[in-house]
């Protein structure tokens, strides 16, 4: 991912929930240690300690307010939030209930992609009895293997 994308990732991500502030502060001290580090990298990481509000103002400013400008890094993007939603629901860190809320407020952040829109919809009839386990969890399944 560019870092323009890795950054939109984290001002999503942050502002869903799904994210938080120590996560992007280990991946930009990683970050940090390369050659070359993009100049939004040390701009937030110098934020960090302000709060998540100034954090993403930050990262707002330096991306110019200019969230997802073409389908392509939204899609990265999409897909790289669906894999840390798939890895901590993997890693029994969200529940079911929380995975699929944070799936379907994705949904604010990308084109309505069914897949993602229809997760709330299948978890609904499964908690109804209408829609297995198996059947919720392979709709499922579908959407993660979407992810980066």
């Amino acid at each position: 991912m560019t870092a323009y994308e890795q950054m939109v990732k984290y001002e999503i991500g942050l502002d869903m929930g799904i994210l938080s502030l120590d996560e992007l502060r280990d991946f930009l001290s990683d970050a940090l240690q390369e050659k070359d580090v993009p100049y939004i990298y040390t701009d937030v990481f110098l934020s960090l300690d302000k709060g998540q509000e100034e954090v993403v103002n930050v990262i707002f400013y330096n991306l110019q307010g200019n969230y997802i400008a073409d389908r392509k890094a939204g899609n990265v993007v999409q897909r790289s939030l669906i894999g840390v939603i798939r890895d901590k629901y993997n890693a029994g860190a969200i529940d079911r209930e929380q995975c699929v809320a944070y799936l379907h407020r994705l949904t604010d952040y990308s084109d309505g992609d069914w897949n993602l829109l229809s997760i709330d919809e299948y978890y609904k009839l499964n908690k109804s009895g209408y829609c297995s386990d198996e059947d919720f969890e392979a709709r499922l399944g579908t959407i993660f293997a979407m992810a980066v």
